[in-house]
């Protein structure tokens, strides 16, 4: 595409009618203020528009191994980097230690605003985000993250601004974005209601609403069961809780397009916009599919075996289910299919089934793709392509008349579920789509309350007069009673004690496209990437998506009482991965670490258990599977420096060599104390940097602090790998 884009726009032309600098330049100013590798031999360029705004895309990078890429953005007018960012491929896999300090890469990060942003750092705040949870296995440098953020007139604009991402390893520049929108006209700020007017509108609109919310699960083939909570989320309807500073009004997007860069952090069901977007993307996937397929009805059957066969329907019963709710158009023949998990209902499969034309005319490739649901003949969804329109005269129908195509399309396809939803997209589009679509969005309801993420979504060709899109989220979970929940007033007060409303300025999208800004008061976001967004109906605390309350939320940690310690790296860095957060911004470095601390946080620094709570039934039968442990060990107890070393080297996978006899020899005066069975661990750990030992004394058997722990742990990965538990 973007060697394509040179063939439209040559080098020496690209947007000379409105640039203010030619393609060469833009490349120049890129070099100038960034090294990229002489190994990133083979370039490209390209010219985008979009939003007014026109820039050079240059990218970079390497033929050979091993890989990397530079990409770079410059606006064409004013020779301004809008945004780069690099990646290096490492040939062999390794954890590699932060060098630098986090007030290290800061002065790093403010340098390089200072020198590509200057004419903004006035107008700038830098914030504190928590930085993102680091893994212990990452074989990719931790990165450091800044924000600045837009201030008008001392107000907060949290959509405009500049971000830097800075590696810990090297203190190289990995992502640098800088998101200004120019000619934007602020309201003034003289004349806005107080907060008590904006707490009272937001009590009285209300902005929450009770839900019956569903986890996401990140991964289906656990098998773990699908919950239903009660919830009590932000509204869809009133733009993440938003209330317009200047007439006290909710503000209510009346467009498609909407900047919800802040608006939707707070949260919200996502029932309008996230699930058609997500099914936007999945049919695309299957039209892929489709598109590649290349002889007629290939069956894929390998998950079959996971199931009973005789508890489904064959992949022809499905065609047919399809066939009786879509028409077939002439010429689209059943390209492909499979049978798969249902992500929704882990316990059920459905038929992936996809009709494509075999010889497409005119360059017009048309497709239909569907979900059945191998058990009980759901269908759950299709979408079909539309057919070319340019020579048809009719007239739309309206979005009224459109409704009924989709209504009674439901209560043919869905006679009793359709019961059960209400409608929901007049709320948020307005009526306001393109004259040939109209999309509607349908609301499950248990017990008179709405199911987030769970309902119908149909979207009618108006010329065409059908539909032409349906998705159904539908889970089969049973469904907790409401007696006991929270009274709304109650668990409004809750929300906004954790996120008090404050004034910010935010934009937009008008229907032309233009941006508007706007002055809102809205639950606070604290720059931090772990604001709460539910709560759980019950009893207010904070929740995340995946249902975890706060206190089980994976977040770093600077611990406060570290400054000056041996291992204040060491425990710095295990703060980045989350562990050790027992007594939260407190690290206790001379605390004795017990066996279910240090467990538990190695399985936290990894970061492959952080979408579960794991119990200590959890934490111990993960660690003997692993073979960290081999005897009976109690989670409570205290480990001493011998259990350490045994930990630290079945980590790394040199059991074997620690269990040689007659090869080691230790220079400490108390080395004749160590269990003969124990010598080679405690040598290995040693010689290898993993067991910090001062004087000339060893002390298997002394108590291990947390600080030692957290050291041992850090230097263990630190090696080279040796096994897949510490890939």
């Amino acid at each position: 595409m973007l060697f394509l884009q040179l063939a439209v726009y040559p080098a020496n032309t690209l947007g000379s009618e409105k640039a203010g600098i030619t393609v060469e330049q833009a490349v120049q100013i890129v070099k100038d203020n960034f090294s990229i590798p002489e190994k990133y031999s083979r370039m490209s360029t390209g010219y985008n528009e979009y939003n007014n705004q026109a820039t050079y895309s240059l990218n970079w990078h390497s033929p050979e191994a091993p890989g990397g890429s530079f990409h770079a953005m410059v606006d064409v007018k004013t020779g301004e980097i809008i945004n780069i960012n690099q990646w290096q491929e490492s040939l062999k896999p390794s954890f590699k230690l932060p060098v630098l300090s986090i007030g290290d890469a800061e002065k790093i990060a403010t340098d390089l605003v200072s020198k590509l942003a200057s004419k903004h750092q006035a107008e700038m705040q830098l914030v504190k985000d928590n930085q993102e949870i680091f893994s212990l296995n990452n074989s990719q440098p931790f990165s450091y993250n800044f924000r600045w953020i837009r201030m008008v007139n001392g107000i907060p604009f949290p959509g405009n601004g500049v971000n830097v991402s800075v590696s810990g390893d090297n203190g190289l520049i990995n992502n640098y974005n800088n998101n200004w929108t120019p000619d934007l006209v602020f309201p003034e700020a003289s004349k806005v209601i107080t907060p008590e007017k904006a707490l009272q509108v937001f009590t009285d609109t209300p902005m929450l609403e009770l839900q019956y919310f569903i986890p996401q699960i990140t991964n289906p083939q656990t098998g773990e069961p699908q919950r239903v909570l009660l919830v009590y989320q932000l509204k869809d309807k009133y733009y993440g809780g938003a209330i317009d500073a200047l007439n006290g009004e909710p503000v209510i997007p009346n467009t498609v397009g909407i900047n919800t860069s802040i608006g939707s952090v707070g949260g919200g069901s996502g029932t309008s916009f996230v699930s058609t977007t997500l099914w936007s993307a999945t049919t695309a996937t299957r039209v892929t599919a489709a598109t590649e397929a290349a002889s007629p009805a290939i069956e894929s059957s390998a998950s079959q075996d996971t199931m009973e066969s005789s508890q489904q329907i064959s992949q022809a019963e499905a065609a047919e289910i399809v066939k009786k709710a879509v028409k077939i158009p002439k010429g689209l023949i059943l390209q492909n299919s499979g049978l798969n998990t249902d992500w929704q209902n882990p316990s059920e499969q459905v038929w992936d089934l996809n009709w494509s034309s075999q010889s497409p005319s005119m360059g017009e490739h048309r497709f239909i793709s569907a979900q059945v649901n191998a058990k009980t003949g759901d269908l759950i969804s299709f979408y079909m392509s539309n057919e070319a329109t340019s020579d048809d005269k009719s007239k739309p129908v309206t979005r009224k008349e459109a409704q009924k195509i989709a209504d009674d399309f439901l209560e043919q396809i869905q006679p009793e579920r359709f019961k059960l939803v209400k409608m929901d997209t007049e709320e948020i589009y307005r009526g306001k789509m393109p004259l040939n679509t109209q999309s509607f969005s349908y609301v499950r309801v248990v017990n008179g309350i709405p199911v987030s993420r769970n309902g119908m979504n149909i979207t009618v060709d108006t010329v065409a007069r059908q539909v032409n899109n349906y998705n159904m989220n539908w889970t089969n979970s049973e469904f907790p009673s409401s007696t006991d929940v929270l009274p709304l007033s109650k668990a409004t007060e809750q929300f906004l004690k954790m996120r008090p409303l404050v004034l910010n300025y935010t934009s937009i999208f008008k229907q032309n496209g233009e941006q508007e800004a706007r002055l809102v008061y809205q639950p606070n976001v604290d720059y931090n990437m772990y604001i709460p967004s539910i709560l759980d109906a019950k009893t207010g605390d904070a929740m995340d998506w995946y249902g975890k309350s706060q206190s089980q939320w994976s977040k770093s940690h600077k611990y406060t009482d570290i400054q000056g310690n041996y291992a204040e790296k060491e425990i710095g860095i295990m703060g980045l991965t989350g562990a050790f957060g027992e007594y939260g911004e407190t690290f206790r470095p001379d605390e004795k670490v017990t066996a279910g601390s240090l467990l538990r946080a190695m399985l936290t620094a990894e970061g492959n258990n952080r979408d579960r709570v794991l119990s200590d039934e959890d934490v111990l039968k993960i660690a003997k599977e692993r073979e960290w442990i081999k005897d009976d060990l109690k989670l409570e107890s205290e480990l001493s420096r011998m259990d350490l070393s045994k930990i630290m080297i079945r980590l790394i996978d040199m059991d074997p060599s620690a269990r040689v006899k007659g090869i080691y020899v230790l220079p400490f005066t108390d080395a004749a104390t160590i269990e003969p069975d124990s010598l080679g661990y405690i040598a290995l750990s040693w010689g290898l940097g993993i067991l910090k030992i001062d004087g000339n004394v060893v002390q298997p058997n002394q108590s291990v602090t947390r600080a030692e722990a957290a050291y041992a742990l850090v230097h263990a990965y630190a090696l080279e790998p040796q096994s897949s538990n510490m890939k």
